[in-house]
């Protein structure tokens, strides 16, 4: 089971884009943001310093959270000599952050250097993973200026995170499993984690959304090393199935129990999909892989899409799901506007989008779309 950071997968993102960039090449979809019509206004998030951010989480007032890396730098050690002279090898950190009203406000860590947002719930809690002083990475909350160790399932030299917090303050994400066999989902409720299990024998599995309802959605794998969907509900965990293919994953579940993700259908061809009442049901195809990442209570679907365009050029563009209809994000923001938007994480009510994005420098940062009135 792949435990991939979003911020590693957004610094690598923006080197390739940046080349992009700098070669002149438009890196767009399907659609030329060139000939839309304006939908959406782009606000720039902004970072805690340095150039770089990525979202988390968004919830129903535009609070976002995420990470974002600072302008001050830390001591790296060991820091091997350079042709036989001393080195003074230092990192800039990357922490969580708050952006509410406007402001974007560092949440710190537990003690240790880096730390990152992944949620957020309506009461403006936020969740997401920390390093301790001892250098260990642990799931956290964060409410009101105090951030609180989650610990993990296999005491405080190991590692866990959390992915998803629902209104009232369960959380869902992965630790490292008692014993050190490897990494398991798990709901935190009440000041407990509970080991959620894994499917059909695997030794692995992550939860990546709650809703109100403490309905749980994540992956595992499965004793033939397939990846499979699942939906966890009073001690119950579910295998949603396939669309024919060996495998499935999750990533969202609104309000109504809608859940969204993506499957290989028998010819190994990935669908994006929606699944309700245990029925899954495709959403056709959309590029070559397009993966959702969040649903709204109104059945908005977003996320990122891969492709290549009429040039030849490889392009990964957020795109949103509303009516039936896939659209690439680029071509509903306004006309030279600087932003190439690539990876659209979170949607509220509202209707806005959370999307990390690459400006004509090459940096990038969290941006939040909102509906042109």
């Amino acid at each position: 089971m792949r435990q991939i950071t979003r911020a590693a997968l957004t610094l690598a993102a923006a080197v390739s884009m940046a080349a992009a960039l700098a070669a002149g090449t438009a890196v767009v979809g399907s659609a030329g943001a060139s000939a839309a019509t304006v939908s959406y206004t782009v606000t720039d998030l902004g970072t805690l310093g340095y150039i770089s951010s990525s979202g988390g989480g968004l919830n129903g007032a535009g609070q976002a959270s995420g990470v974002s890396s600072l302008a001050t730098t830390v001591p790296v050690t060991p820091c091997p000599p350079k042709y036989g002279k001393p080195q003074h090898c230092v990192k800039r950190p990357q922490h969580a952050f708050l952006y509410s009203h406007g402001a974007m406000t560092d949440l710190g860590t537990l003690g240790g250097i880096n730390s990152a947002g992944t949620a957020i719930n309506a009461t403006g809690t936020v969740v997401g993973s920390a390093d301790t002083a001892a250098g260990h990475s642990h799931a956290f909350t964060e409410s009101g200026g105090v951030m609180t160790d989650l610990g993990t399932l296999d005491g405080t030299a190991a590692s866990s995170n959390a992915l998803a917090v629902n209104s009232s303050g369960q959380v869902a994400g992965w630790s490292t499993a008692p014993g050190g066999t490897g990494d398991v989902a798990f709901l935190y409720t009440n000041g407990s984690m509970t080991d959620l299990g894994t499917i059909d024998g695997g030794i692995a599995s992550v939860a990546n959304g709650i809703n109100d309802a403490g309905v749980v959605i994540g992956n595992s794998d499965t004793a033939s090393s397939d990846e499979r969907g699942f939906v966890y509900h009073n001690g119950t965990i579910t295998d949603i199935g396939t669309l024919g293919g060996p495998n499935s994953s999750v990533d969202a579940i609104n309000n109504n129990g809608v859940v969204t993700g993506s499957s290989q259908d028998a010819g190994d061809v990935s669908h994006p999909f929606v699944y309700s009442n245990g029925t899954m049901t495709s959403l056709g195809t959309y590029n070559i892989d397009t993966t959702p990442q969040a649903i709204n209570d109104n059945g908005e679907i977003v996320g990122t899409t891969y492709g290549v365009n009429a040039s030849g050029y490889p392009f990964n563009d957020a795109f949103v799901y509303q009516n039936g209809k896939f659209q690439d994000l680029n071509a509903l923001i306004p006309a030279g506007s600087g932003w190439q938007l690539s990876d659209a994480i979170a949607v509220n009510v509202s209707g806005q989008i959370l999307v990390d994005a690459t400006n004509s420098s090459g940096q990038t940062h969290a941006v939040l779309l909102t509906p042109a009135s």
